[in-house]
C-alpha cells in the first residue's frame, strides 16, 4: 500500500492538485493507494471521488488545519500492519510535518514532494521547520533542477534529493466540451491562475500593439485569481476587448477544446521571489505540448526545463522581446510547426505519466530494500 498525504487535491484546480492526483492515479495501477486529502467542498468532492472509487481509496478531512492533520494521523494509525505501507508520499513538507514526528521510528519510507514556492525562506524559524522535516524524510522529490537548487538554499547539507519532472496524461479518451466562442487567427493562450507572476499584463500590452498587424488575433485567458478585475479593466483601457476571452477555470474536457483552437501557449512568468512566489516548473506548458503547441516562456524559475529554447518553444531573457518572439512564431509557420512537433514528442515520450510513475516506483522499491 502507498499512502498519499495532501492538502491539494481535485476537484480543486491547480498545478499541485494536477500532479498529486495523477501521481496517485497512476501509482494505483501497480499498488493499492490510499489518499488522505483536505476537505474543501463536500458536494463537489463526493462527485469527484465517486468517479475514481474503483481506482483509489480517497478519504477527506475537514475542519481547522490542526484537526485535519491530527485526524489524518489517526487514520494512519488504524492500519493494523504498518509493514504493508511501502511509502508515505506527501504533497509538501507541511503535510508530512505532523505524521513524521509520530511515525519516524516505524521504518516507513517518507517521500516529500517539493514544487518551489514552499521552500522560499521567510525567516529563521521557517527555515528550521523545513530543515527538520528534510532531515527526517527518506527522499525529497523536486519538480525541477531549479527547485532542487532552492532546496539547497535551505541547507547545502541536504543530499537526499531526486528530480522527477511532473508528468502529463493523454486527453485521447476525453470528449471535448466547447467553453466559449473562440474564433481568431492566430490564437494565443495562457492557462494559469490570474496572479501577477504569470505575466498576463505583459501579454495584454503586447497584444494592444499587435492588433493592427493582426486584426483577428485572439488571446484566451483561462483561469481565475485575484488579478481578474485588474486585467479586465486593463483590457478595456487598452481597447482590446474584442481580441480577449476570459473563460475562467476549465475542466480537462474544456482544456481539450481550447488546446485544439490554440496556436501558441504564452506565459512569460515573473520573478516574484520577494513575494514568496516562483514558477518551479510549469505543467501547463507540457499539457499544451501534448497538442503540438509551442510555448513562449521567460527565463525565470524552472520554466526553461519545461520549455526547451529553440526546440519546443522560445525562452525570453528580456520581456522587451515578447512582441518579437510572438511575431516570429506567428510569421514563421515552419518553425512553429517544428517546435510543436518537438514539444508533442517530448510530452508523449519523455514526460507522459506512464513513464514518470515508473521513476516513483523505482524510488519506492529502492527505499524499501
Amino acid at each position: 500500500m502507498i499512502i498519499v498525504l495532501t492538502q491539494c487535491y481535485p476537484p480543486r484546480i491547480g498545478g499541485i492538485e494536477n500532479l498529486v492526483f495523477n501521481l496517485s492515479l497512476h501509482l494505483s495501477k501497480y499498488e493499492k493507494v490510499l489518499v488522505l486529502a483536505d476537505q474543501h467542498n463536500i458536494i463537489d468532492e463526493i462527485l469527484f471521488d465517486k468517479n475514481f472509487k474503483n481506482d483509489l481509496i480517497i478519504k477527506r478531512f475537514g475542519g481547522l488545519k490542526y484537526f485535519r492533520k491530527r485526524n489524518k494521523f489517526r487514520e494512519l494509525k488504524k492500519i493494523n500492519d504498518l509493514r504493508k505501507i511501502k511509502a508515505i508520499i506527501s504533497d509538501s513538507w507541511k503535510s508530512i510535518e505532523y505524521p513524521i514526528s509520530k511515525f519516524n521510528n516505524k521504518k516507513i519510507p517518507f517521500i516529500c514532494l517539493v514544487h518551489g514556492n514552499e521552500v522560499i525562506i521567510k525567516n529563521n524559524r521557517h527555515q528550521q521547520r523545513i530543515l527538520n522535516i528534510f532531515s527526517k524524510v527518506n527522499k525529497i522529490v523536486s519538480n525541477s533542477e531549479f527547485t532542487k537548487n532552492l532546496i539547497k538554499k535551505v541547507s547545502s547539507q541536504i543530499e537526499n534529493i531526486e528530480v522527477i519532472y511532473p508528468g502529463v496524461s493523454s486527453f485521447e479518451n476525453i470528449i471535448e466540451e466547447e467553453v466559449d466562442l473562440i474564433d481568431g487567427t492566430p490564437t494565443l493562450l495562457t492557462l494559469a491562475r490570474l496572479e501577477k507572476r504569470k505575466g498576463h499584463e505583459n501579454i495584454l500590452h503586447v497584444l494592444s500593439k499587435l492588433k493592427d498587424q493582426y486584426p483577428n488575433i485572439r488571446y484566451i485567458i483561462a483561469g481565475e485569481g485575484e488579478e481578474k478585475s485588474y486585467l479586465k479593466s486593463l483590457v478595456n483601457t487598452l481597447n482590446i476587448a474584442k481580441n480577449v476571452n476570459f473563460i475562467g477555470s476549465v475542466t480537462d474536457a474544456q482544456k481539450k477544446y481550447i488546446f485544439n483552437k490554440t496556436d501558441l501557449m504564452v506565459m512569460p512568468t515573473l520573478d516574484e521571489t520577494n513575494r514568496l512566489s516562483i514558477e518551479g516548473f510549469g505543467i501547463a506548458y507540457i499539457e499544451a505540448s501534448l497538442f503540438g503547441i509551442p510555448s513562449i516562456a521567460s527565463n525565470v524559475g524552472g520554466t526553461k526545463e519545461a520549455v526547451l529554447h529553440n526546440k519546443t518553444g522560445l525562452i525570453l531573457d528580456n520581456l522587451n522581446d515578447l512582441r518579437n518572439y510572438i511575431c516570429e512564431l506567428i510569421e514563421n509557420k515552419e518553425k512553429r510547426k517544428l517546435f510543436g512537433k518537438n514539444a508533442k514528442n517530448r510530452a508523449q515520450n519523455e514526460l507522459h505519466w506512464n513513464n514518470q510513475v515508473k521513476k516513483y516506483l523505482n524510488l519506492i522499491s529502492n527505499l524499501s530494500k
